[in-house]
């Protein structure tokens, strides 16, 4: 038998418990944060804002969902860290928490990160977007000031005549898209000798997943690597879905990721003369 996370179970809570001792600490999360949500009146929404100590008890016992939602939102800056998109994160829940099982206004019968997961990821995207908006007006205006003209004239072609610092540059040129090079050595274990065409790059980085090999696809592009048996328990924590479900479809995801892969016209530039 797994071992029960104490700290999990002991929150000082004074609304009763009544879900099973036995279940894994996910089977136990999840019915524990669905029976502090039954709590909850279904008279309104300002009515159920108020309980804020029920509130903090769903942060305390869902606070790793909060680093997977930081972890999956990708902005391209270098200013902007996964810490600032994990208090976003947890920012936003904080004003939209109470909306989750209101059975007037929304659907009541999705999982808390099915429900919680688009929406957050979706405002902390909007918020930092206009931090990126500001930091990338300062850095073309530093780049101009150098080359005496208006920063909305200048180009990616101007860079090679400013002086700045490698960082500075690295997210300059991040904002004439420009990406950073690929690890070849990491990339080339997804590059078969061959392959059909079936699917374009933007479906391979959406969220929207057919099935569980979709699902893990996604996770391993999204994390620029092979999936190790922590990130499958990461993933089996934050989803609700079994890691010996996970563990069996990762082959088959990881043949499907290196077929898809060489759709995508970058690499299909890169290797040309290896596919």
């Amino acid at each position: 038998m797994a071992k029960r996370n104490k700290a999990l179970r002991s929150y000082p809570s004074k609304y009763p418990c009544h879900v099973p001792a036995y279940l894994s600490d996910a089977e136990w999360r999840k019915q524990r944060t669905l029976e502090l949500y039954s709590y909850l009146p279904q008279t309104s929404l300002e009515d159920r804002f108020k309980y804020t100590d029920i509130r903090d008890e769903v942060i305390f016992l869902n606070y790793k969902f909060f680093g997977y939602v930081a972890a999956h939102v990708y902005i391209k800056s270098i200013s902007v860290s996964y810490e600032d998109k994990f208090q976003s994160a947890l920012l936003n829940f904080c004003s939209m928490w109470h909306k989750y099982m209101y059975a007037a206004k929304y659907r009541t019968d999705l999982a808390f990160s099915v429900f919680f997961k688009p929406r957050l990821s979706e405002c902390v995207y909007r918020e930092l977007l206009t931090v990126k908006h500001t930091i990338n007006r300062s850095l073309k205006m530093e780049a101009a000031s150098q080359l005496d003209i208006p920063y909305s004239k200048l180009t990616y072609d101007d860079l090679s005549k400013v002086e700045m610092s490698s960082d500075k540059m690295a997210a300059l040129k991040a904002v004439f898209h420009a990406d950073y090079e690929e690890d070849l050595d990491t990339a080339s274990i997804f590059i078969p000798v061959s392959g059909d065409v079936s699917v374009y790059e933007e479906e391979l980085y959406s969220d929207k997943y057919n099935d569980i090999y979709h699902l893990l696809m996604h996770e391993m592009v999204d994390r620029e690597r092979l999936l190790t048996l922590d990130d499958l328990l990461d993933i089996a924590d934050m989803l609700d879905i079994p890691v010996e479900e996970l563990k069996q479809a990762q082959p088959k995801a990881e043949n499907m990721l290196k077929n898809e892969l060489v759709n995508i016209s970058s690499y299909k530039k890169s290797f040309a003369d290896e596919v």
